[in-house]
């Protein structure tokens, strides 16, 4: 074609491949693109029952015993409607002051869990009802200081003030009544789902009642143990009795194949369904972040943050570096992304559960990074390769860098050059030999490096 010819048709010829262009890069992206997180909740609305219905003992019976953890798992997502174990709300008329202090700490300690009282609360340590009438203030005392034997009712603790002892066993002394029937809605129809404790840990029925006939002897304590699900299995077993729930969102579907449970990290080495991990003391354990002098994000509470972050047992991206810390040192370095101060966390990036994506991105290759750097994102008409290759980790060190804008290198030409490099020790470049050492960075003439609408060589 004819010079004149080309001039004359170029302006269609250029429409022609922008069209072409667009709908290519418009393809590409849709085929790489991963489909959007969901944002709903990720659990599963009942989990089934595992075995019959009669091997479950209920969860306010679980708190009878454990109390700690059961009031850290009352605040959970985890936990069921019906609440904590209470006695009845007004079980006597006309309570004195201390009854009824002694009133809270029955509820406090959880004592419902086991006892039953006015046909309400659990059935593993019998009913109360009458039981001013059947022991002595002498007795109850002693029952208080000292463990009934042939029981698992735990002792009061070893610091309980005397007058708290006293408030207790004063309303216990109200309790004059017979016991009544129970109250509790007979069922029709066999349950097919569970909730509570027993929802993870499996049927607690065998486990309650061998603790109970054990009566503190130690091997059949041990062996009451045994009859629970404590976690305390494989990575893998112990994963899968979380991802029999947690199935409805796209952030874990990959969990089973990701680079975690291939390394036999659990769910639990990071979450914490019903514990607050101890915050550690960051000055014995290291020096403090170098960045934490200029700028930091204010901590929230432990219990805050744990309940609003997953249920994770340490904070991002604390907990990520107990195992990374080749990428904290990386985040030391002078050039780094926001994340030792706050302002970002590891999975803003990173799915922890895994992804079909390089290094277990959220998105393909550089759609993580545009979600924050819009202002790289195109479509461009004249497009880098290497981002469309490699992506933005061709150029950059997303971590941290001792570079300017986080390149791999300091001097920019040099970093082109990886590339842009011919046969023969000569440059593949327009330019004539050693000619590009004299116009100082590469970016001086081709500004438009990451994309261009107008020059297929990113010129100005």
């Amino acid at each position: 074609m004819s010079s004149q010819l080309r001039s004359k048709f170029r302006p269609l010829l250029d429409h022609v491949t922008l069209l072409f262009a667009l709908s290519a890069v418009a393809g590409q992206a849709l085929a790489q693109r991963m489909p959007e997180a969901s944002h709903g909740p990720s659990v599963a609305s009942q989990a089934p029952i595992v075995g019959k219905p009669g091997d479950y003992a209920g969860w306010q019976t679980c708190a009878g015993c454990h109390r700690a953890e059961a009031l850290a798992f009352a605040q959970t997502p985890h936990a069921p409607a019906e609440g904590l174990p209470t006695s009845p709300a007004t079980p006597t008329p006309g309570l004195s002051a201390s009854a009824a202090a002694g009133k809270k700490i029955y509820d406090d300690m959880m004592c419902a869990g086991c006892h039953t009282i006015g046909g309400q609360g659990g059935e593993g340590g019998g009913a109360l009802d009458g039981v001013g009438v059947r022991l002595t203030r002498a007795e109850l005392l002693d029952r208080m200081e000292k463990r009934r034997a042939g029981t698992i009712m735990p002792i009061l603790p070893s610091d309980t003030p005397n007058d708290k002892i006293n408030g207790l066993v004063d309303y216990l002394l109200t309790l004059t009544g017979k016991p009544e029937a129970s109250t509790k809605p007979i069922a029709t129809a066999q349950p097919t789902s569970v909730t509570g404790c027993e929802t993870c840990h499996g049927p607690g029925k065998a486990h309650a009642e061998a603790e109970q006939a054990a009566a503190g002897d130690s091997a059949k304590v041990i062996a009451g143990t045994k009859l629970i699900f404590s976690f305390h299995a494989s990575p893998k077993e112990n994963s899968e009795r979380c991802m029999t729930c947690h199935i409805t969102s796209h952030q874990q579907e990959g969990f089973a194949h990701s680079q975690h449970a291939a390394a036999g990290i659990s769910c639990t080495e990071c979450h914490s369904a019903h514990l607050v991990k101890e915050v550690k003391d960051q000055s014995k354990t290291g020096p403090p972040y170098a960045q934490a002098a200029f700028f930091q994000v204010p901590p929230l509470p432990e219990t805050v943050r744990w309940l609003h972050s997953s249920l994770l047992r340490e904070a991002e991206p604390n907990l990520c570096f107990t195992c990374h810390g080749n990428i904290q040192a990386q985040f030391a370095l002078p050039v780094h992304h926001r994340v030792p101060e706050g302002l970002m966390k590891c999975s803003d990036c990173h799915n922890p559960h895994g992804s079909i994506n390089r290094a277990s991105l959220n998105a393909t290759q550089w759609e993580t990074c545009v979600k924050c750097h819009v202002e790289k994102r195109g479509p461009y008409v004249y497009e880098h390769a290497a981002v469309r290759v490699e992506g933005c980790v061709i150029c950059h060190n997303p971590h941290g860098s001792t570079n300017r804008m986080l390149l791999v290198r300091r001097e920019g030409r040099m970093l082109c050059l990886q590339c842009h490099s011919g046969f023969h020790a000569q440059a593949a470049t327009p330019h004539s030999r050693l000619g590009f050492q004299t116009s100082g960075e590469c970016t001086r003439c081709h500004v438009q490096i990451h994309g261009s609408e107008l020059d297929p060589d990113f010129l100005r």
